[in-house]
């Protein structure tokens, strides 16, 4: 009990500090120059070594409900090359709190380099079945896995809650002041379960008064025609259902499905890192920004457009083998 009363002091004393900035990157290469299109990426990549990209900005809330309850553990979902369980285990490991990953796959699995670090920053990994895996919504095996486990502050896979797009409304602010007054006609990110789009959306139109660039989202899942729904359950939610004609998803630029890496999008990313040295990750940024060129090919942004990609992270995935 002492040392439990130890921890939850020790957590109480955190602040979780959001980077107020991020690098911005004016990419050049012909097609951008004849198409008369400039294309910005906001680094959030170059944000801190590990704990960077979106995922800070969706875990430290959680975090931070966690510990106002006193809650010193955290149990959350994902797969053996999760980049949100990746970030969680070093946040675990950073702001003291216990960690627990229930992992998909089953006791039988090889251990990813996601994995290993995961367990080196003292996460419990919780392999389970793909059938078990499929009722992580329910009550039930929420439940079951308290009982097993012990009592848990529950993240949802990839951070995907209120409190997750709540912290992602602060990117608007991020890329205000990265932006220095450059102006911005559209924003455009990856999508896996639309947390992140939801709330830049919502802070957008809630914190900026000046002009609101248009956001698009890129989704990485086929047949991903649901998160629709769920964003605009989160707006509603968040008093930014308002918004409906100032965002979009775009379904089409999956390459498969999720994890899926065609020869197309793995040549497309080499010539991308090659003209201008930035690395991709096939699941989210390589999907982004093949979308992002395919639509300036097609004449979709006119002469003069002024685009924002941002670059969620997720570098660790490309150890993987994806």
């Amino acid at each position: 009990m002492f040392l439990r009363l130890i921890s939850i002091v020790s957590v109480a004393m955190i602040v979780f500090e959001l980077p107020p900035t991020a690098p911005i990157a004016l990419l050049a290469d012909p097609l951008l120059t004849a198409r008369g299109v400039d294309v910005y990426m906001l680094r959030l990549e170059q944000t801190d070594a590990v704990l960077s990209g979106n995922k800070p900005f969706k875990l430290f809330p959680n975090l931070d409900v966690a510990r106002s309850i006193g809650q010193g553990t955290v149990l959350s979902f994902g797969g053996a090359w999760s980049n949100h369980i990746h970030a969680l285990a070093e946040a675990g490991r950073r702001f003291g709190f216990r960690t627990i990953g229930v992992i998909r796959g089953d006791d039988g699995m090889t251990p990813t380099n996601t994995l290993i670090f995961a367990k080196s920053c003292g996460m419990t990994l919780v392999p389970v079945s793909r059938q078990d895996y499929r009722r992580r919504h329910t009550q039930e095996y929420i439940e079951e896995l308290r009982q097993t486990h012990g009592d848990f502050y529950l993240i949802p896979e990839g951070g995907g809650n209120l409190e997750g797009v709540a912290g992602c409304q602060k990117l608007a602010q991020v890329i205000h002041r990265s932006l220095e007054g450059r102006r911005i006609d559209e924003i455009v990110l990856a999508c896996g379960t639309g947390t992140t789009l939801a709330g830049l959306v919502s802070g957008l139109h809630q914190h900026l008064e000046t002009a609101k660039p248009f956001v698009r989202g890129i989704a990485v899942l086929k047949g991903a025609g649901f998160l629709n729904a769920d964003i605009r359950g989160w707006l509603y939610r968040l008093g930014a259902n308002m918004v409906a004609d100032s965002w979009t998803l775009e379904t089409d630029f999956h390459c498969g499905g999720y994890g899926r890496c065609p020869p197309a999008l793995m040549q497309f990313m080499k010539e991308f890192e090659y003209t201008h040295g930035i690395l991709l990750d096939p699941v989210y940024t390589g999907k982004l920004m093949y979308a992002v060129y395919q639509r300036i090919e097609l004449g979709l942004y006119k002469p003069g457009a002024q685009i924002l990609v941002i670059h969620t992270g997720g570098l660790q995935g490309r150890a993987q083998g994806l």
